[in-house]
């Protein structure tokens, strides 16, 4: 799996961008060792993650179960160094949205990887599908005019 990845400070965002096979829990792991990377006051100010999968071209359900989301959030929390009671208010103001191609072969495939894991997750407002710029920048609660 290929992705780069790019973070903005002033929106606290930070964008993936896939190609090529998505695998199993990519998202996850790369937002963990993006973060990991940065110093905690940097890691917390992340508030939005973007992911653009529409380069993906082949992808599987793989890792999309209740137990395999938890650990992640649990991995987030620590990486986070916060409490339970600080770490469910970050939850709340977390954004994230996954921008595909829906006519192309791995669409469908994707917008159910999203749903899944969206049944699992304690983030209220878990991952988004969105289909157009428009809407990506939307549910990320960014401007229209943000030039990505």
């Amino acid at each position: 799996m290929s992705y780069y990845f790019e973070i903005d400070d002033q929106w606290g965002l930070l964008t993936l961008e896939y190609w090529g096979n998505y695998v199993g829990a990519g998202t996850d792991t790369a937002i963990l060792s993006v973060l990991a990377d940065l110093p905690l006051l940097e890691r917390r100010k992340i508030t939005r993650f973007g992911v653009d999968c529409r380069k993906v071209d082949s992808a599987t359900l793989e890792d999309t179960d209740f137990s395999r989301v938890r650990r992640s959030e649990r991995q987030l929390q620590h990486l986070l160094e916060m409490t339970d009671v600080e770490y469910r208010k970050h939850l709340g103001g977390l954004r994230l949205a996954m921008w595909v191609d829906p006519d192309s072969p791995t669409g469908e495939l994707l917008i159910e990887r999203v749903q899944r894991v969206h049944r699992s997750s304690n983030i209220d407002r878990a991952a988004s599908i969105c289909t157009t710029r428009e809407q990506y920048l939307r549910l990320l609660g960014l401007p229209l005019s943000l030039d990505l």
